[in-house]
C-alpha cells in the first residue's frame, strides 16, 4: 500500500468515526428533547414556520405584542392557540369574545340560514347600508334568516393601549342593533382565517338550530329574497357558492394573494369557493371545525376551508347566481337571478335595493337551487 493509499484509508476511517459520533450525539439530543418536552415545542415551531405571509399585522391583543411581517414568519394559529391556552391540536381559534349576541337564535327554532358577515370597526357605513337593504329581511320574527356582523379588534398603540372611543361606539351600535359579535384578535387581511373559523364555531355554539350558514363580506349584495328558496332544496353535507376546481397558487411576491413555496409546497390548491359568499350546511360546519384541529393555519381563508374540505373528501358546488365580481345592475335580474354580487358600495347597495323592491319575484322557487360543474381555472 502506498503512502497516499494509507493516508486515504486513515481519512476514510476518520470520516466514518466522525459520522458515527455525530449520529450518537443526535440520538442523545433527540431522547433528551422528547423527555424534557422540547420535542413538542420544536414540532409546533416547525408548523409555525410553514406559514409565511406578506406585510400582514398579526399578534396577540391580550399581551399587546404585534409583529409586522414582510415575507417573514408570522405568529399563526399554533402560536395563537398556545397564547390563548387552547387545547386544539394544530389550529386555535378560541379568542375572547368582547361583544356577544348569545340570544340571537335563542327564540328561533326554524332558522333557514345564518348569514355571517365579515366586517371591521371602521365599516359602520357598510353595516348600515346592509341593514337598510338586504339585511332588512334578517333578525325579524317573520323571517327565517339571521344576520350577524363578525368584527375583530383594531391595532394597538405602541404602549399597548386602545382607542376607547371607538370601542364604546361599537358597543353602542351593538346595543342598538343586536347584530354584532366582536372577538379579541387583530383585524387584518392576513388573519381572515381566524375570523372565518371563529364565525362558524360561533354558529355551532350559539345558533345550532340554523339549517345553513353563509359566510360573506360587507361589500356584498346578497339576495335575501331567494336564499330561503335555495336552502329548501339544498342537500345536507353541502357547501356551495362561486366555486372552482384546482387552481395554481400566486407565486408573485407583489400579489395580494402571494403564497411562497415554503408556505405551500403543492402545485395546485384544492377545489374551493370564493370567500365573497358561500353556504354550508350545519352538519358540514361541525365537521369542518373538527377537521380544522388537524390542519395548520393558512392565511388565505378560502384556501384554508378548501384544505379542510379536501381532508374531508368533500367537493364544493358551483351554484347559479353566485358571483365573485359585480354583474351589471338590472333590478329584476338582481331580484330573480343574482344571488351574490361583489364590490357593491354602501350608496349603491341602498339604491339597488330600493329599485329591486319594485320588481316581482318571477323565478320558480324550486329552480333557485341550480348546481353547475365547477369552474375551470389555470
Amino acid at each position: 500500500m502506498t503512502e497516499m493509499d494509507m493516508n486515504r484509508s486513515k481519512s476514510s476511517v476518520g470520516y466514518y468515526l466522525l459520522a458515527f459520533i455525530t449520529l450518537v450525539l443526535m440520538a442523545s439530543l433527540s431522547l433528551y428533547a422528547i423527555n424534557s418536552g422540547q420535542f413538542n415545542r420544536f414540532r409546533r415551531n416547525k408548523i409555525v414556520e410553514r406559514n409565511i405571509v406578506k406585510s400582514y399585522t398579526v399578534g396577540n391583543t391580550e399581551t399587546g405584542r404585534i409583529i409586522e411581517a414582510d415575507h417573514k414568519y408570522s405568529i399563526n394559529g399554533m402560536n395563537q392557540s398556545m397564547l390563548k391556552g387552547s387545547k386544539l391540536k394544530c389550529f386555535g381559534h378560541e379568542f375572547e369574545i368582547l361583544i356577544n349576541q348569545q340570544t340571537l337564535c335563542e327564540k328561533s327554532h326554524d332558522i333557514d340560514i345564518l348569514i355571517l358577515i365579515s366586517s371591521s370597526q371602521k365599516q359602520f357605513n357598510e353595516r348600515q347600508a346592509i341593514r337598510k337593504s338586504w339585511g332588512s329581511k334578517c333578525n325579524r320574527n317573520d323571517t327565517a334568516i339571521k344576520c350577524l356582523f363578525v368584527i375583530g379588534n383594531h391595532r394597538l398603540f405602541s404602549d399597548g393601549t386602545r382607542d376607547s372611543t371607538r370601542d364604546s361606539s361599537l358597543q353602542e351600535e351593538s346595543t342598538l342593533y343586536k347584530d354584532i359579535v366582536q372577538i379579541d384578535y387583530i383585524d387584518s387581511y392576513g388573519n381572515l382565517t381566524y375570523k372565518t373559523v371563529f364565525s362558524i364555531s360561533w354558529a355551532v355554539r350559539y345558533c345550532s338550530s340554523a339549517k345553513y350558514v353563509m359566510k360573506t363580506d360587507t361589500d356584498m349584495y346578497v339576495n335575501t329574497y331567494q336564499l330561503p328558496f335555495l336552502t329548501k332544496k339544498a342537500p345536507t353535507k353541502f357547501i356551495g357558492g362561486y366555486c372552482w376546481g384546482p387552481s395554481t397558487p400566486h407565486r408573485d411576491r407583489n400579489s395580494k394573494w402571494y403564497v411562497s413555496f415554503k408556505g405551500y409546497k403543492e402545485n395546485k390548491f384544492p377545489p374551493m369557493c370564493s370567500g365573497t359568499g358561500y353556504i354550508i350546511s350545519m352538519d358540514l360546519v361541525l365537521t369542518i371545525l373538527q377537521t380544522s384541529e388537524y390542519i395548520p393555519f393558512f392565511h388565505l381563508e378560502d384556501v384554508y376551508i378548501a384544505m379542510c374540505l379536501k381532508k374531508m373528501r368533500v367537493t364544493p358546488n358551483y351554484l347559479h347566481g353566485f358571483n365573485n365580481m359585480k354583474p351589471g345592475f338590472n333590478p329584476c335580474s338582481y331580484k330573480n337571478d343574482i344571488i351574490t354580487s361583489h364590490g357593491v358600495k354602501p350608496k349603491e347597495l341602498e339604491t339597488y335595493w330600493n329599485q329591486i323592491k319594485s320588481c316581482n319575484v318571477s323565478v320558480i322557487p324550486e329552480n333557485v337551487y341550480k348546481p353547475r360543474p365547477l369552474l375551470r381555472v389555470h
